[in-house]
């Protein structure tokens, strides 16, 4: 598995801040315990080069201690060492920046660290330093080269402290606020929308997120004795992150990666909620989006089905092969980040199998926030501008249609051909009832749809369809027509999907799958 993240936290419990709020500031540390706090941290890096060597690539690594790891050096070298690595994008810690910045950036280059690698996120505390110091160091950091986010933990007696502090950020530095858990009473409308107007993404802190073992694959979470969770609120696994090392390579990792296992009813933490392969998340956050460091896509592709019209998980589908089932439901927080996204100026796309005016009906309430797409598996593509409508059909052949649909309904099917302006660009093979396609009976009609269309179609299985299209079209055709139109690189775009027919925009967007 590509991208996974790896979060860490060592047996650091002490902390250079005294804020009367944080258990942690209460202790101080004894030499014998950083003295096993940096072993501990050692050994965890040397396994990762280890694993490395094997074939393993891990993608992103973030240290989230319980006090403040970053005013210790072995930190700093650890990192720096990790950052060597061709497979490891990005490296980090939460911090609440108090370290010495030439001093501890020196260490981690001379370590073979590279700035550009290093991702912070950095928290304020009102009671140790003044928002316009704070602030400071942000931007001496932004600087020399180094990506970061800072934030506050919503107390509503610092909301001037944390205004403050937004007035003095440089503009470029996103600064979110985590709700107080400790506030023992509900935030009222006035405090939500004071929160909102310094950090637009306030309210995910306040809406529960239903736990979803499946959501979260490709994440660790391992502690300095090696005990691993897929995040911090979740069950211990039964497998030791140091027993893993002998055991069939890189195999055992991606194993353990897919074997999400989870008890908690609810995400209750950004820590939680945030790593999740939600597509909202890598939307605004990219591939590592615990870094909480947002991606400000000057377009967004989304597939409906099953990433903006969430899927009931059922089951495991990987444990058991049972299918999700469509429940056609929108998540209110989705609608209100799409309308964060539509104001700041990012442009929506739908990316969908669905012909557009079936994606229209499915998506009325939000149909107004996008500006067109890719339907029908690619056979369409659309762009409503402020300068006029851009089109463009990739049509089935006239003559091949009589004998798709002999072919479907010799398959039992019902065939429905979706048309523009008389071009049929999607033709569909719907099975009765709730009758799906197996795999080796729709490879073999897709075999025959190209045999008898000398191959100048290509064929897709969705559920009960088996979906017909040009040979040239695609999702990913789709997205390069309307960059190209736009003006923009891929690159600089964000796509979300969960389906085979959608690797190919996701690759050129650099996403990966939800």
């Amino acid at each position: 598995m590509d991208k996974t993240m790896i979060l860490y936290r060592g047996s650091l419990k002490s902390c250079n801040y005294h804020c009367s709020y944080c258990p942690f500031s209460k202790h101080r540390g004894l030499q014998g315990e950083y003295d096993r706090d940096r072993q501990q941290w050692e050994r965890f890096v040397e396994s990762i080069f280890r694993r490395t060597q094997n074939g393993w690539k891990p993608g992103a690594l973030m240290i989230v201690p319980y006090g403040e790891a970053l005013i210790h050096s072995w930190y700093w070298e650890g990192l720096g060492r990790l950052a060597v690595l061709k497979s490891m994008e990005a490296l980090g810690a939460q911090t609440n920046l108090s370290f010495p910045i030439e001093q501890s950036l020196d260490l981690y280059q001379k370590a073979g660290g590279r700035k550009e690698k290093l991702r912070l996120w950095a928290t304020f505390h009102p009671e140790m330093t003044e928002a316009k110091v704070f602030a400071q160091r942000c931007e001496c950091l932004l600087k020399e080269g180094v990506t970061l986010c800072a934030g506050a933990v919503g107390v509503p007696e610092n909301l001037q402290n944390i205004r403050l502090l937004r007035q003095y950020l440089p503009k470029e530095i996103y600064l979110w606020i985590n709700k107080m858990d400790g506030l023992k009473r509900p935030y009222t409308q006035k405090e939500q929308a004071d929160f909102a107007e310094i950090d637009p993404l306030f309210l995910r802190e306040l809406i529960p997120v239903k736990a979803a073992p499946c959501r979260c694959r490709g994440r660790f979470f391992v502690e300095g004795d090696g005990k691993i969770r897929s995040c911090n609120i979740s069950p211990v696994r039964k497998e030791n992150w140091y027993d893993l090392e002998g055991e069939n390579g890189p195999d055992a990792y991606t194993c353990l990666a897919l074997e999400s296992v989870c008890s908690r009813k609810q995400c209750s933490c950004y820590l939680a909620y945030g790593g999740r392969s939600d597509a909202m998340n890598q939307i605004l956050f990219g591939d590592y989006p615990l870094f909480r460091i947002p991606r400000n896509p000057k377009a967004v592709f989304l597939d409906i089905d099953g990433t903006l019209l969430l899927k009931e998980e059922q089951t495991d589908p990987i444990k058991t092969g049972r299918q999700r089932q469509n429940t056609g439901r929108l998540p209110e927080q989705t609608k209100r980040e799409l309308e964060l996204l539509r104001n700041q100026g990012t442009k929506l796309f739908f990316a969908t199998s669905l012909p557009c005016e079936i994606a229209a009906r499915r998506c009325r309430e939000i149909w107004h926030l996008f500006e067109g797409g890719v339907f029908g598996g690619g056979g369409y593509v659309v762009w409503q501008g402020q300068e006029g409508v851009r089109e463009k059909l990739y049509p089935i052949n006239e003559t091949y249609h009589q004998t798709l649909k002999e072919l479907g309904e010799s398959l039992g099917c019902r065939v429905l051909i979706y048309k523009k302006e008389a071009l049929a660009y999607k033709i569909t093979f719907l099975r009765p009832g709730k009758k799906g396609w197996k795999a080796k009976e729709g490879e073999e009609a897709v075999r025959q749809c190209q045999e008898r269309c000398e191959k100048q179609v290509r064929g897709f299985l969705e559920g009960q369809c088996l979906e017909i299209v040009a040979a040239g079209a695609g999702k990913g055709e789709g997205v390069r027509v309307l960059c190209q139109w736009l003006g923009i690189s891929p690159a600089d775009a964000a796509a979300a999907g969960d389906s085979p027919e959608d690797q190919e925009m996701l690759r050129m967007c650099k996403n990966f799958p939800v």
